[in-house]
């Protein structure tokens, strides 16, 4: 008796009709199913995720305004006063944006601020009764291979498919040089091959406790030689929080600058006679600007900022943007180029500087 009892036992739990208590899971604990996170976390928060729709405007003396309508994306209902984070290119050529709710209730929205580096954007449209804000979460927390949740507008030509929700995993973390030039500055994004296609941008990447970890932004497709399948990319929470709320409190970002061009400069780690070394090349220097005021001149190469090795340009950029502006940072340079001629000098000088950066 006590034998068949054990099989018994074990063949439900292989066919898994043993309950699974829902406190096992955190979050959304009151609607979760017992074996499946996703779709209470979805009935939780798909309503929060909107669609954004940008629209032209066009004017003549016989029919006045016109509005066509110039592009779609989703967006994330944030706060219950009203803010909706979105993707900048949805809404930066648009006389007119709306909101489109899962219930099909348009809300006139306003543009409070954009920022090209992150390519983010707030809206704000009159409080929704009953509309819970969708709940951000740690991206720095995140680990590969964990559960991933995108919701989102898709659509083309054959309409959009409002509310669309995929599923995947966490790819990779800290995936850096990936834009299709709709960022300006050097941002570290989340891979997922949760599905994310055109009308997916703005919307949210949700983890497994149904908080918000990602903003998804644009997919690899396929280059020259290479169709991809399943390579989504999403600006992490983190990096769009402190965006986000300068945009709330002033309308723009602010961000430390030293008034220098420099680009990109591969190499060696240490100078060589035949050869300049790694590092960000200063191409100008603003005059007056951080940089002038240390002395640093066309032709430097930038080789670490306060002990940390800047590989290129888009790494200073990454690290300026981890400071403040006010904050004195060290600059080792190497004076490796004539700053009249940008010919090797005889001789290259290793110098160090203290610069206190300036607002952006």
């Amino acid at each position: 008796m006590k034998k068949w009892l054990i099989w018994v036992l074990l063949l439900a739990m292989l066919t898994g009709v043993l309950p699974i208590r829902a406190e096992q899971y955190t979050g959304y604990e009151a609607v979760l199913s017992p074996r499946n996170p996703v779709p209470g976390i979805v009935k939780s928060v798909r309503p929060g995720v909107v669609q954004v729709l940008g629209y032209r405007g066009e004017w003549s003396e016989s029919t006045g305004v016109i509005y066509h309508k110039e592009s779609s994306g989703s967006g994330v209902y944030v706060d219950e006063k009203g803010y909706i984070i979105t993707n900048k290119h949805i809404v930066e050529n648009a006389d007119k944006v709306e909101v489109v709710l899962l219930d099909e209730e348009v809300l006139s929205a306003q543009v409070l601020g954009t920022d090209s580096g992150i390519d983010l954007a707030v809206l704000k449209v009159e409080p929704v009764p009953g509309l819970k804000p969708v709940p951000l979460g740690d991206s720095d927390a995140l680990e590969i291979g964990e559960l991933a949740i995108a919701i989102g507008n898709p659509g083309g030509q054959g309409g959009v498919l409002p509310g669309t929700v995929t599923v995947g995993i966490i790819s990779a973390l800290d995936r850096e040089d990936v834009s299709a030039g709709n960022f300006t500055r050097s941002v570290k994004v989340i891979q997922t091959d949760a599905a994310i296609n055109t009308g997916n941008s703005g919307g949210a990447l949700l983890n497994a406790r149904g908080e918000m970890i990602g903003m998804p932004t644009l997919k690899m497709m396929f280059d020259a030689m290479t169709v991809f399948e399943g390579m989504g990319f999403a600006v992490p929470t983190n990096t769009i929080l402190p965006v986000y709320r300068q945009l709330l409190e002033t309308g723009r970002v602010k961000r430390p600058r030293l008034g220098l061009t420099v680009l990109t400069l591969t190499g060696p780690e240490e100078p060589l006679r035949s050869h300049p070394p790694i590092g960000a090349k200063v191409i100008s220097v603003e005059p007056g600007a951080p940089g002038s005021l240390a002395d640093i001149r066309p032709g430097d190469i930038i080789l670490r900022m306060d002990g940390e090795r800047v590989t290129g340009s888009d790494k200073l950029v990454s690290m300026l943007d981890a400071c403040s502006y006010g904050q004195k940072v060290t600059l080792d340079l190497c004076r490796y180029f004539d700053p009249l001629t940008d010919q090797p000098l005889d001789r290259w000088e290793m110098l160090t500087v203290e610069v206190t950066l300036s607002e952006e």
